[in-house]
């Protein structure tokens, strides 16, 4: 059978990597070179999501096979399973289901992109996941894909609280920025990096937090900035249009000309570096928490917010366990060192020994006022 036989072998003349994954060895292979420098732009720099680069690793606990083949085999593929293996579905992520296939040896799963048509296949075997996808950008960004949601998998498991927040690092040490969609987490986190003394900007979208001792460390998910003009405008920065950027900018006839479009610019890691002049950091020690609100007819405003306060907003953006990220575990991803579920009432304990922050920015200017509000923050 064809899923059988592209499981067999590593393709010649691939590209293999080995990667640690929160300590734990994984082998990465591809036969497409761009889907090979996606990894490395998007675990960039080394750390984030505890993702590095590892010399060797001589007994993998997974190995991550990615195959770029034409549109017409992959079909083939996906036909023969459903004739050979017993139907079912699965959850690829939260709330959308495709088919799956499954036989004694092993699994193939339809792979498709929630906004695309495009048809892919992964069959998992012991061990061992194989992706068979086209040759298209899209297909490229299959194994990043992987790559990261077996990361996730892995810090859940291992008790990791994850919280939907972005980040910056102000003097070695982490604020998470917490807020619902469209507050300004990744227009605050940016700015602040930008502006701050030993600054960087963490990561958009999802930070995850491992309790050590009685401090907690926070680790960057690679997810790109998505970033619209209004964010930019707030920043003061111009220029955008010349940039070249991997996934290229919205269409014309789009809104990301408004602050709340649903339409945005999507920035690596690599490109936040080198278009906004911002040092990445893969992780740092928790320090503080902002919780904005950006209102271009809003005044500005800075204070410590109540613990009520913080409690209400940090718990309705947290992702936890019954909140699965990723759907279910479809993936059966192996971890060495289990861990007992997170506590957000832990964490929220854990808040008061640290400043955090509640305020409303209009501007420019008032980023700038922010800037200093956490430097003395910080000094207090």
């Amino acid at each position: 059978m064809q899923a059988i036989e592209l499981t067999r072998h590593d393709p010649a003349g691939a590209t293999t990597r080995f990667l640690r994954v929160r300590g734990q060895p994984l082998k990465i292979v591809t036969d497409s070179p761009g889907a090979d420098g996606l990894v490395s732009e998007t675990f960039s720099p080394q750390g984030m999501l505890g993702v590095v680069d590892s010399p060797h690793e001589p007994d993998p606990d997974l190995t991550i096979v990615d195959l770029a083949r034409d549109p017409a085999d992959i079909d083939e593929l996906l036909r023969e399973a459903a004739g050979a293996a017993v139907p079912g579905e699965y959850e690829l992520t939260r709330h959308y289901r495709l088919p799956r296939y499954t036989a004694d040896t092993f699994t193939v799963f339809t792979l498709r992109d929630v906004n695309s048509d495009e048809a892919a296949a992964l069959i998992r075997t012991e061990g061992r996941v194989t992706i068979v996808r086209p040759r298209s950008n899209l297909g490229d960004r299959w194994l990043t894909r992987i790559i990261r949601d077996a990361a996730t998998r892995i810090a859940k498991a291992e008790g990791s609280l994850v919280l939907h927040s972005s980040a910056f690092v102000h003097d070695h040490g982490a604020y998470l920025v917490v807020g619902d969609s469209g507050a300004g987490k990744s227009t605050t986190a940016v700015a602040l990096a930008r502006l701050l003394p030993s600054s960087g900007w963490m990561g958009n979208d999802r930070m995850h937090l491992d309790r050590r001792h009685d401090a907690y460390h926070v680790t960057a998910c690679p997810l790109p900035l998505a970033i619209n003009k209004g964010s930019l405008d707030v920043m003061g920065i111009t220029g955008f249009g010349n940039w070249s950027v991997r996934a290229g900018f919205p269409p014309p006839d789009s809104d990301w000309d408004r602050f709340q479009g649903e339409d945005k610019l999507k920035l690596s890691s690599r490109e936040v570096e080198r278009h906004l002049g911002v040092k990445v950091v893969p992780d740092a020690p928790l320090a503080g928490v902002i919780l904005p609100r950006v209102d271009l007819a809003a005044g500005y405003s800075l204070e410590a917010a109540s613990a009520a306060y913080a409690a209400e907003v940090i718990a309705r953006n947290c992702f936890s366990l019954d909140d699965n990220l990723y759907g279910e575990d479809w993936l059966e991803v192996p971890v060495r060192r289990p861990g007992a579920p997170p506590s957000l009432d832990a964490f929220l304990e854990h808040l008061a020994k640290l400043p955090v922050l509640r305020c409303t920015l209009g501007g420019a200017a008032d980023v700038a006022r922010l800037a200093e509000g956490v430097r003395e923050a910080a000094r207090a």
